[in-house]
């Protein structure tokens, strides 16, 4: 198995790696960071609904739509990445999902550890120290292979995360910022800045590759060769097109976007014949927290305290057969 430790590489290298030696049929663990900031989406999102574009191109953050899950993310040099690609028929590939993320999350749970930090696995595949969140990651088949990435965290950015999203109005940016602040957590956070600032890359990365090989066995370190680099370019011409990173997904109606594992923002708008129907709330794990309801004239059949605590899926339904009832 090879270990590449690219270190600091650009912005579309951090990315084209590892979707080329998936595409060769190539196995090994990538490790890099970004030069530069960028804006990453998932598989199956769709950047014009997920991100504030206008934002991205007037700060000039490129936008890269990757071929594995998860969702949209601001990803700068504060970030260590972690690539792992394994073909499908691998020993160490389960068919159990949630086995799956165990085996390759505990890696980066001993890295944290290590470190002093407490990290524990939220479900089904965050990373977290106590509820905050304090790593993402998102996983995908690309070409014949399994692919799983994600960051150590020195630091997280939520300001320039709540910018890059697409929101229905300011109110909803800061109180997804908001959100962030308070849920999220980092290495910087959890030891101090002093204690953040003396761990070098190197030495994260060191911890990184020890980590891993205790699950996928001796890592050979090898550069970037030229078969490497060639899939790399040729992949890049499709995967940098706006083509590929603009391409439509099927609209969705209503905004939600997620702060950590079962915790999420929602905005629900829809139209009734006496004017807008709006609903802002929280949910977590399904349940409703706190909610906002605004109507015609402010009136709704039911008072929103009566929501709370309700599931996601009753609360929407109830949204859905109102709006249309309004007098």
């Amino acid at each position: 198995m090879h270990l590449y430790r690219l270190g600091t590489v650009s912005w579309q290298d951090s990315q084209l790696a590892y979707h080329a030696l998936a595409h060769l049929g190539r196995q090994g663990l990538i490790l890099c960071s970004p030069a530069e900031p960028y804006v990453s989406v998932g598989y199956f999102q769709d950047p014009a609904q997920e991100l504030d574009l206008e934002h991205c191109c007037r700060s000039g953050l490129p936008v890269f739509r990757r071929e594995v899950g998860g969702g949209a993310v601001y990803l700068d040099r504060h970030q260590l990445f972690w690539q792992v690609v394994l073909r499908r028929d691998h020993p160490l590939v389960s068919l159990n999902r949630e086995a799956f993320y165990r085996r390759f999350l505990a890696p980066v749970l001993g890295v944290y550890r290590a470190l002093g930090v407490e990290a524990r696995v939220a479900p089904v595949n965050d990373v977290a120290v106590e509820r905050r969140r304090i790593a993402g990651t998102g996983a995908g088949e690309v070409g014949d292979c399994v692919v799983f990435v994600g960051n150590l965290m020195r630091r997280f950015d939520c300001a320039a995360m709540a910018q890059v999203l697409r929101a229905p109005d300011p109110e909803f940016r800061r109180s997804f910022q908001q959100y962030m602040e308070r849920e999220l957590t980092s290495l910087r956070r959890e030891l101090g800045e002093k204690r953040e600032a003396a761990l070098s890359d190197d030495e994260l990365y060191g911890l990184l590759a020890r980590e891993f090989a205790s699950v996928m066995g001796p890592l050979e370190p090898h550069d970037l060769d030229d078969e490497l680099r060639g899939a790399m370019e040729r992949i890049g011409r499709r995967m940098l097109s706006p083509a590929w990173t603009y391409q439509p997904r099927r609209a969705r109606p209503h905004r939600k976007v997620k702060v950590r594992a079962g915790l999420y923002l929602h905005h629900w708008l829809q139209e009734s014949p006496q004017g807008p129907v709006e609903a802002r709330f929280i949910s977590l794990d399904g349940k409703v927290l706190e909610i906002s309801l605004r109507g015609p004239g402010g009136n709704f059949p039911r008072e929103a305290s009566e929501y709370l605590c309700n599931s996601v899926a009753d609360l929407t339904k109830a949204l859905s057969a109102m709006a249309p009832d309004q007098d």
